[in-house]
């Protein structure tokens, strides 16, 4: 199941790779960062939920967690199974 974090700059001090550890760090062995694509304005994060077995509402709170944690910008967006919800909401 994919994950997708449409974000429009990342946290002051922080770079993509740096981000990409720290969500592989997050999701802990159940999934993991698989590619993206650098926009403008958006860029995307693809995350991959690699067991089907947990409920994967948990990996979007972790991530969601995680970006807020971060400081992402208000604007960053999380989308899963085709909705898309605010980091802040």
């Amino acid at each position: 199941m994919d994950l997708f974090i449409h974000y429009t700059k990342l946290p002051e001090g922080k770079e993509l790779p740096d981000v990409v550890e720290e969500l592989n760090e997050v999701l802990d062995g159940n999934g993991m960062v698989c590619g993206g694509e650098d926009g403008n304005p958006v860029s995307r994060l693809d995350l991959d939920l690699e067991d089907e077995t947990i409920n994967p509402k948990y990996a979007q709170m972790a991530v969601k967690s995680y970006l807020q944690k971060a400081k992402f910008p208000e604007d960053t967006k999380v989308e899963f199974g085709c909705m898309e919800i605010g980091i802040y909401e």
